[in-house]
């Protein structure tokens, strides 16, 4: 007896839910390794700075530039099925290192305490609508980087580049570990 088309609909919904599910596992999968990479860049980056402060540039530059150059290879060596993932990984970074020197440029006179929030404020800004429209997962990402960075500067300025380090860095590389169990 072949099946009513109430049941055959029924039967490719819950097709689709298995696939919409699938496919947020392999995203998990792919970003809890870009968080484990920007994780660690950050931990590291924000350490040296609390222990170098003269040589931030010099620390960010080769940080940013080693985290880029291997957060590209991850991208373009995972299997997302995403054509042209080498550019779009390139263009995301680009836009977030423009909006940063953008509003740095801008703001001028800014300590480098609020220049280091700039960042933070718009990545987690990005991840919030990415959790509003495709992962749920992504908005306690993006609203907890933001409230333990604010946090550490409004409370915590002296101590504010290893608050970072945990904060900003820490963050990402737990949910980063998180993602990839789930």
């Amino acid at each position: 007896m072949s099946p009513s088309a109430e049941e055959a609909a029924q039967a490719l919904r819950a097709i689709d839910a298995i696939k919409a599910r699938a496919a947020g596992f392999q995203d998990y999968q792919a970003e809890s390794n870009q968080l484990i990479l920007w994780g660690s860049a950050h931990i590291i980056g924000f350490v040296l700075t609390a222990l170098l402060p003269d040589f931030i540039l010099l620390i960010w530059f080769t940080v940013i530039a080693l985290a880029l150059a291997l957060g590209v290879f991850m991208a373009v060596h995972a299997d997302t099925g995403i054509p042209g993932i080498g550019w779009r990984y390139l263009a995301l970074i680009g836009a977030i290192i423009v909006f940063y020197v953008g509003m740095t440029i801008l703001m001028q006179p800014i300590t480098a305490e609020q220049s280091a929030l700039i960042s933070p404020m718009f990545v987690s800004t990005l991840y919030v609508l990415r959790g509003v429209q495709f992962r749920s997962r992504y908005i306690l990402i993006g609203v907890l980087v933001v409230i333990l960075c604010l946090a550490g500067y409004l409370l915590l300025l002296p101590y504010f580049w290893w608050w970072m380090a945990f904060s900003y860095g820490g963050t990402f590389l737990v949910f980063g570990l998180w993602l990839r169990r789930h």
